[in-house]
């Protein structure tokens, strides 16, 4: 029913709306970090439609929006996985931790959308992305713990 807390039986009974709001700004702010480029014409980072592209064995209409889903609900997830671990941890969730574990998350998509998507993905376009996508991620997943944890600091003080 809830992961058990110090301050009383359940972690989010109070703080459960929050954490979903704040993976919700959290994942807004990376998506918006990762589209800007491409749309502006400086970069060709994919991963949304990548990850879709790679789920559905394809590029096409869908692609993008199964990316895009994933991507959101892999976000709301997260937030709650940086939450726990936070809890766990004894370490308050604010705009410096949610920026720590970004930083550690986006190291480890790093090498995954490095190892995963850039070398093995299906469609050969994805293969010949630079480190540029790589260092996107890493930054997009910084901005992302960044954006939850200021937002739970916020909601707390």
């Amino acid at each position: 029913m809830g992961i058990p807390s110090k301050n009383g039986p359940f972690l989010f009974m109070n703080s459960w709306f929050m954490i979903l709001v704040s993976g919700i700004v959290g994942t807004a702010a990376m998506t918006l970090f990762l589209l800007i480029p491409r749309w502006a014409g400086w970069a060709h980072v994919d991963v949304i439609r990548a990850g879709g592209a790679l789920v559905i064995g394809g590029i096409g209409r869908g692609s993008f929006a199964v990316g895009m889903g994933i991507h959101i609900a892999l976000g709301i997830i997260f937030s709650f996985v940086y939450a726990t671990f936070l809890h766990l941890s004894s370490l308050p969730f604010n705009a410096l931790t949610g920026l720590l574990l970004g930083s550690l998350h986006g190291v480890v998509v790093m090498l995954l959308v490095s190892i995963v998507i850039m070398e093995h993905h299906p469609i050969a376009r994805y293969h010949e992305r630079g480190p540029a996508t790589g260092l996107a991620q890493l930054a997009a997943h910084m901005i992302y713990g960044f954006s939850m944890g200021l937002i739970m600091g916020i909601s707390r003080s």
